[in-house]
């Protein structure tokens, strides 16, 4: 029985890591597209000729 205690203390603590759920994944991944595209229209303004 204490072997199995120490074997069960061992997986809680190898298992620190959890992926992140989908959902942020494609949040992030559409807030940087969205991020791009402002970069790209601000900086074409700027290069036409300012604000």
């Amino acid at each position: 029985m204490d072997e199995q205690q120490k074997t069960e203390t061992e997986q809680t603590h190898k298992d620190g890591y959890t992926p992140r759920p989908v959902w942020q994944v494609w949040a992030a991944r559409i807030g940087l597209v969205v991020f791009f595209l402002f970069l790209i229209l601000f900086y074409s303004n700027i290069f036409r000729g300012g604000l």
